[in-house]
């Protein structure tokens, strides 16, 4: 498996997992500074990663193993609030 798409695989999850919450926030009227900028944010990450994903030359991609461990779990960790935050009603 390439570790291009891993790596920006996780970047899009992460994106999604704080862009999802503050789009529907929006979408319910709450209009604050901070959940525009999560928004945005999360729009930006998933579409960074995908820029990335099509423009980069997956043989010439370096990243170490530790600092993709690193990310899968911070994705891991961003998809887990974001579910038990839906779960809970928060």
């Amino acid at each position: 498996m390439e570790r291009l798409y891993v790596f920006n695989g996780a970047f899009a999850v992460i994106g999604l997992s704080i862009g999802v919450p503050a789009a529907r926030s929006l979408a319910a009227g709450d209009h604050g500074i901070g959940v525009l900028l999560m928004a945005v944010g999360g729009v930006g990450l998933v579409a960074t990663a995908g820029y990335e994903s099509l423009r980069t030359d997956p043989e010439e991609f370096t990243a170490s193993g530790g600092a993709l461990l690193l990310l899968i779990g911070a994705a891991c960790l961003t998809l887990l609030g974001t579910v038990l935050s839906e779960i809970s009603g928060v």
